[in-house]
């Protein structure tokens, strides 16, 4: 592991997570801490951001996946910050994380957390060729997928929307146009389910476009049970 890091320590947001109805429906607080590890010298000798990890842009990052998703298990969330960071920041070779609860076991303990260390080698890519270029997997699972979206200099991703699925995308790389509007670099959008939108690459270069799909929420005294 290498011995460099960036430490981002007590990032504070509130989101769903838990299995008890009452925390299905309810934002709780929870305490993320990372440590990202990856070789400083190249940033340490130029002076340039794009040498090393931005702070800021992780710390947005990962509150904004973690907010968009309701989560039923810490672990889960944890498994897909870690693999939203490997996905978006190549540089990153290992990731140290820790989510807690700190209202999980109230007048008890002083949290609940989970801590886990992941490797870039420990998440296994797809890859799917489309028209307009291509999709990376990054992890799929039964209550979420996690996908890079690499859109070819001229193509689009024509207008398109999911009946079932919510979205959060923002752009990684590259430049993107949504109509005439350019799209803002790294910054994190919500599609609700059903609302159509388009990405446009009119550059000489490759974009590539995170994006979280999910179905939508349901509160507990909403499901319908039997036929």
């Amino acid at each position: 592991m290498n011995r460099d890091c960036i430490e981002i320590e007590g990032l504070q947001l509130r989101c769903i997570v838990g299995i008890r109805p009452d925390e299905r429906d309810r934002e709780q607080s929870i305490v993320v801490d990372l440590v990202l590890h990856l070789d400083l010298r190249p940033a340490g000798r130029s002076s340039r951001i794009a040498e090393t990890v931005d702070y800021d842009q992780v710390s947005r990052q990962v509150a904004a996946l973690l907010e968009f998703r309701r989560y039923a298990l810490i672990e889960n969330a944890a498994e897909e910050v870690a693999a939203m960071l490997f996905g978006v920041h190549p540089t990153l070779e290992s990731v140290e994380l820790r989510i807690a609860k700190p209202d999980a076991l109230a007048g008890r303990a002083a949290a609940a957390a989970v801590r886990i260390q992941r490797a870039r080698e420990d998440f296994a890519r797809g890859h799917e060729t489309t028209k307009w270029g291509a999709v990376e997997i990054l992890l799929e699972t039964r209550e979420a997928g996690l996908y890079l979206l690499h859109v070819d200099a001229g193509q689009e991703i024509p207008r398109h929307h999911h009946k079932v699925m919510r979205e959060l995308e923002w752009l990684v790389s590259g430049t993107l146009l949504q109509g005439n509007e350019p799209v803002e670099p790294s910054l994190p959008v919500a599609w609700p389910r059903g609302q159509a939108h388009s990405y446009h690459n009119a550059s000489e270069t490759r974009a590539t476009l995170f994006c979280c799909d999910c179905p939508p929420f349901i509160p507990e005294d909403e499901i319908e049970v039997g036929g």
